[in-house]
């Protein structure tokens, strides 16, 4: 990845392990319009690429602290405004389609903006001392970044209206209560959970993830019998793959199987 970046800082191994890193430590890795765009253009890189697993994390002990609001916006009028958003959702949409699985590492401050491109994530990992929450509610402002849609539906409405309309921060053991957080560490077993939940997904199949993603993902909000028609059809796609044939030979083997993503 040789592509120069402002506010992130992206890199990708051999293993196909990917990293996409906020770095805009003296703001608390605050969500710029700049960072937003940079995201962008790094995840439509990073989908060209044999990428099985891409980390989203912030740099220098800290997810991210919201939208930068340390300067008066250039957009004022409401038009503009509303704009400015949809700009914005533009890459929150793009983080929780892309087709790889991705890992939210949780450090720090995850507030606002940065929740919200937590709710985005597969899997979202979080240390012990890190502090999640959407405090847009004191600024007199609400959530703009899918926080009152994506948050309810992954703590439920109650919860999520407690959290939003309070301006709640809650420690990462409550919100692995509330089923936010999946895997919780201390600050020091922190980054041995996070390299293992990166290497089970490299030891997945890529193909069967990512279509299973794009039905979990179209289902959801589909009737029931079209889910399950999506659901079909993608395991027709998904038995006709290498990676099936070798998964189904590995188990009459008694063996680890070996996916290629083919």
């Amino acid at each position: 990845m040789d592509t120069e970046y402002n506010d992130i800082d992206v890199s990708l191994e051999d293993d196909g392990r990917a990293r996409i890193r906020l770095n805009r430590p003296e703001s608390l890795n605050a969500l710029s319009n700049r960072m937003a765009d940079e995201i962008l253009a790094a995840l439509d890189r990073l989908e060209e690429e044999d990428v099985r697993v891409l980390v989203l994390r912030g740099a220098e002990g800290n997810f991210c602290a919201g939208a930068d609001v340390g300067s008066p916006p250039a957009e004022t009028k409401p038009h503009e405004q509303t704009r400015r958003f949809r700009r914005l959702r533009r890459m929150f949409n793009r983080i929780e389609s892309f087709p790889r699985p991705t890992v939210a590492a949780i450090e720090g401050y995850c507030l606002g903006g940065g929740c919200e491109i937590a709710c985005c994530c597969d899997t979202r990992i979080a240390t012990e001392s890190a502090t999640i929450g959407v405090p847009e509610i004191m600024l007199g402002v609400i959530p703009a970044g899918g926080g009152t849609q994506r948050l309810s539906r992954l703590i439920g409405l109650s919860r999520a209206r407690d959290m939003v309309l309070r301006g709640k921060h809650h420690d990462a053991e409550t919100m692995q209560e509330y089923g936010f957080v999946h895997e919780l560490a201390d600050d020091d077993a922190f980054e041995a959970e996070l390299e293992t939940v990166v290497e089970e997904y490299l030891l997945r199949p890529p193909v069967a993830m990512e279509v299973a993603k794009m039905a979990i993902n179209g289902g959801f909000e589909a009737a029931l019998e079209s889910g399950l028609e999506m659901e079909a059809l993608a395991t027709g796609v998904v038995f006709g793959t290498e990676d099936a044939q070798e998964g189904l030979e590995a188990f009459r083997e008694d063996r680890d199987p070996e996916f290629e993503g083919e």
